[in-house]
């Protein structure tokens, strides 16, 4: 019997919930509460009812969804995994954005070296 990678399937679960969290805007800290409050605002705003013949709309609505219910009942969603992977030509390949020192060092040259 093969052995399972844990480290990869708690880091695809990480992901995830960061992925769902940053979808309705909630904090790492968010209870139940606030997290019911943000898919509220964020699925009235998206729904296909208010916005008819949007496509972009009924899909941020999907995504919505979907990330409520991974954050409320742990399911996994198709949705949220195609997000997970950021796409390499972000960063013109230079770092890698599968670790977190690569993402960091990404980050802090986006936001804070300002050499014009």
């Amino acid at each position: 019997m093969p052995e399972k990678d844990w480290q990869a399937e708690i880091r695809i679960l990480r992901r995830r919930e960061r992925q769902a969290r940053a979808i309705l805007g909630v904090s790492e800290t968010a209870g139940r509460r606030e997290i019911r409050r943000a898919f509220r605002e964020a699925s009235r705003a998206s729904h296909p009812d208010v916005n008819p013949g949007d496509k972009a709309a009924e899909a941020r609505f999907r995504l919505i969804c979907c990330a409520y219910k991974h954050l409320t009942e742990g399911r996994p969603c198709a949705a949220l995994d195609e997000l997970e992977a950021p796409p390499e030509a972000a960063t013109g390949g230079k770092y890698r954005l599968d670790n977190i020192w690569g993402y960091w060092c990404w980050w802090r040259e986006k936001y804070f070296d300002q050499t014009l």
